[in-house]
C-alpha cells in the first residue's frame, strides 16, 4: 500500500470515528450533558464550547447542538465519505481486459457530466437543486462556489484517467514462429520482410514443398524409377564397423565373410 492509500485510509477512519463519536456519544466538545454538535454550524458565532455550555446550564436551547443519537443528512454524508475513503484504499482497479476499458469509459462519461453540472450551476442554468442546497448538506460550512469548484475538479480528475496504461484485449500480441531456412531464403531473395511469412495464405505449386523428400513423397515419384535410379537411393540401414584384421576386409571365416570384425 502506497503512502497516498495509507493516508486515505487514516483520514477515512478519522471521519468514521468523528461521525460516530459526535452522533452517538456527543463526545466532540465534552459538554455536560453530552450533546451532538451540528457540524454545519461550527463557523456560526456563539458555536463554541463555552457559549453552548452556558446555554445548557441556563436551560436555553442552543441552535448549534441537538440530542445525541439522531442521524441527519450531514452526519450520514460524513460517515459515507469516511467509508468510501477507507475502502477505496484497499481496492485495485483492473489495468487490462474488458473491465478496465469499461471502467475507463464510465469514468470519462461521469467526468463530463460533473463538469457540465458545475458549469451549468455557475451560470444559473441548472434546474432544480443548486450548489446552495448541496452546501447545506455538507457536514462542514462551505460556500456554493467551493461546491462548484469541487464538482468540477472531480470531473476533471475522472476525465484525466489513471496514471497507468490500460492494456486492451484486442491489441496484437507478438507471434513467436520458427521460420524454415527455405522461407528465410525466399524472403531474402524477393526483398520482402518476415512479416509476409506470417500471412495465412496457402502456398501453391512448388512453394508448398519445403524439402525434396516432401516433393518425392507427395508426387509418388518412386513408381517412375528404373532399376538404375532405385539403386542410387540409400536407406542408410547398413552398419559401419572396423575392418577385419584377418582378411583385411576381403571376407573370411573369422568375420563370417562380411569383411567387418565382430
Amino acid at each position: 500500500m502506497g503512502l497516498m492509500k495509507k493516508l486515505a485510509a487514516i483520514i477515512g477512519l478519522a471521519l468514521i470515528g468523528l461521525s460516530v463519536a459526535n452522533v452517538e456519544f456527543g463526545a466532540l466538545m465534552g459538554l455536560e450533558p453530552p450533546q451532538k454538535v451540528i457540524l454545519a454550524r461550527l463557523a456560526d458565532p456563539g458555536c463554541n464550547a463555552d457559549e453552548i455550555q452556558k446555554d445548557l446550564d441556563a436551560g436555553d436551547v442552543n441552535a448549534c447542538v441537538t440530542t445525541p443519537g439522531v442521524w441527519d443528512a450531514p452526519d450520514l454524508l460524513l460517515l459515507l465519505e469516511g467509508c468510501v475513503m477507507f475502502l477505496a484504499s484497499f481496492m485495485r482497479w483492473p489495468r487490462k481486459g474488458r473491465w478496465a476499458v469499461r471502467i475507463r469509459k464510465i469514468a470519462v462519461v461521469s467526468g463530463l457530466i460533473l463538469c457540465g453540472i458545475a458549469l451549468a450551476d455557475r451560470f444559473d442554468k441548472l434546474p432544480g437543486t443548486s450548489s446552495e442546497d448541496l452546501a447545506s448538506l455538507l457536514p462542514f460550512p462551505a460556500p456554493p462556489i467551493a461546491v462548484q469548484i469541487g464538482i468540477f475538479a472531480i470531473g476533471i480528475f475522472l476525465i484525466r484517467g489513471p496514471k497507468y496504461r490500460i492494456v486492451r484485449e484486442k491489441e496484437k500480441k507478438s507471434r513467436n514462429r520458427d521460420y524454415s531456412v527455405r522461407e528465410l531464403d525466399l524472403a531474402y531473395k524477393t526483398g520482402g520482410s518476415l512479416g509476409s511469412l506470417s500471412k495465412s495464405g496457402k502456398l501453391k505449386g512448388a512453394s508448398k514443398y519445403k524439402t525434396v523428400r516432401d516433393l518425392w513423397s507427395d508426387q509418388s515419384l518412386s513408381q517412375y524409377e528404373d532399376s538404375f535410379e532405385s539403386g542410387m537411393r540409400d536407406n542408410f540401414e547398413s552398419n559401419v564397423g572396423r575392418t577385419c584384421h584377418l582378411c583385411n576386409g576381403e571376407g573370411c571365416a573369422g568375420c563370417s565373410n562380411t569383411g567387418i570384425a565382430a
